[in-house]
């Protein structure tokens, strides 16, 4: 039996043979798999929504197969546990490719995929989370996730955790908030039921990402369900292009108020991201430093991202606007720390966390991540403000010791460029680039791919 002829079932409303026929094909979906192209319709596919024309294409015909297969196992997500798992897990190791991928992103499949993702009792959201990661992957599609919006309900009176609801993250894996009322028969007034609003969709995925490392999530018994570490490659990938680079810039108020409403105590999205580049996951730590070295390449934004939280600094996107330092430093010399003691006076110069370690530290064990802290630190020793940052916040001594104890002899070579820009004397052309003038000291009021 030709396994194409199996992608009839998929659409069957007997839960049994959609089951059946999804067990039957998943595996074929992996990257080495030989018949894995049966799955890949060809570039020139018509998307959903757009007409082929009067002349049809050579091939067309099987495209048509392979499209409603895409598609057919996207509203498969939403179905009993067992089958979304599957679909998921099928969509996830097809995803990386983009004709695959074009498919996906529709504006109702992303809302719904953005929403059952952030949803706090969504059990496939690690699966939703790699399908998000892989589909941003591709820069065509990033745009479209950083302009989204998804329905939001706020509860501000719940008795139960969170205060707000995502309506569009309706599934048959995730249950309804327990105070959570069709606005159609009627609103809680206990609660408080607002009534629905659009929310951006990276905040909610940032809100997730923020809970899912949170205490007894791992256990089964935290703020949410699953703890969706593949979202920082998301972000990562927004990082990467300028355009969309703003939106984790950006300071935003506490989710989920209205981005409209601005206050000094804003902190950007960033901010809540950088904190992880000594998580336990290795996917969450690389995606964090991701964001940080995607956010070093704009050089107008050094000063804001070495600032403190105690700083105000002029925001590079509206200098108008004075808002918090993000402090990355701390969390880029972290990983290349180990147990190794410093004079007191070196001590002292390291960013306060830092200080007084303890002796069981150890050392970022992946030499990807480790390169990244290093490639970081000589993305901010571009502009002279940086390098005083590095220079007056004890940078040197950290990479003093971390080269002793590297063993990768390109990571020793980047160390080594970094201390003759730390080193090297200042003179009138060096100096020219300093931005330095944006921050203002103790102002207080001023306003990658996944395979399962």
């Amino acid at each position: 039996m030709d396994i194409t002829e199996l992608f009839e079932f998929l659409s069957s409303p007997n839960p049994q043979a959609r089951h059946i026929a999804l067990k039957n094909i998943v595996g074929h979906t992996a990257k080495n798999d030989p018949k894995r192209s049966i799955f890949i319709p060809s570039s020139f596919a018509a998307l959903p929504g757009e007409s082929e024309g009067l002349k049809r294409k050579e091939g067309s015909e099987a495209d048509d197969v392979k499209v409603k297969c895409i598609h057919d196992l996207a509203n498969m997500c939403r179905d009993q546990a067992a089958i979304a798992h599957d679909a998921l897990s099928a969509l996830v190791n097809l995803s990386d490719n983009l004709a695959v991928a074009r498919q996906l992103a529709t504006e109702p499949f992303l809302i719904w995929l953005v929403s059952y993702t952030a949803n706090t009792t969504s059990p496939l959201s690690p699966l939703t989370a790699m399908l998000l990661s892989n589909l941003t992957s591709h820069p065509s599609i990033v745009p479209m996730l950083a302009n989204l919006t998804i329905p939001i309900v706020g509860l501000p009176k719940a008795k139960a955790y969170p205060p707000w609801f995502l309506p569009a993250a309706a599934s048959a894996s995730s249950t309804v908030h327990p105070e959570y009322r069709d606005p159609k028969v009627s609103s809680n007034e206990e609660a408080g039921q607002e009534p629905e609003r659009e929310i951006e969709a990276v905040r909610a995925l940032v809100q997730a990402f923020e809970d899912g490392a949170s205490e007894g999530v791992k256990e089964g018994k935290g703020k949410r369900k699953g703890e969706v570490h593949f979202l920082a490659s998301v972000f990562a990938n927004l990082s990467m292009i300028p355009a969309t680079r703003h939106l984790l810039l950006t300071p935003q108020p506490t989710f989920p108020a209205p981005s409209t409403v601005t206050t000094a105590d804003d902190e950007p999205l960033l901010a809540k991201i950088v904190v992880y580049t000594e998580h336990p996951d290795t996917i969450r730590r690389g995606g964090a430093l991701g964001c940080i070295k995607n956010s070093a390449m704009d050089r107008a934004s050094h000063a804001w991202l070495l600032a403190s939280e105690n700083d105000r600094v002029r925001l590079p996107t509206d200098t108008s606007r004075t808002v918090r330092g993000v402090d990355v430093l701390p969390w880029v010399l972290a990983p290349l720390m180990g147990p190794e003691e410093y004079d007191m006076d070196e001590m002292e110069k390291l960013p306060e966390i830092l200080q007084f370690l303890p002796p069981t530290k150890t050392r970022e064990q992946d030499p990807v991540l480790r390169m990244m802290c290093v490639e970081i630190l000589l993305l901010l020793a571009t502009t002279y403000t940086g390098r005083q940052a590095l220079r007056n916040r004890g940078a040197y001594y950290v990479v003093r010791e971390a080269h002793k104890n590297e063993s990768d002899q390109q990571i020793k070579d980047a160390i080594e460029r970094l201390v003759g820009l730390l080193q090297g004397d200042e003179g009138r052309e060096t100096r020219a680039d300093e931005i330095d003038h944006l921050v203002s000291k103790g102002v207080e009021d001023e306003t990658d791919v996944v395979e399962v």
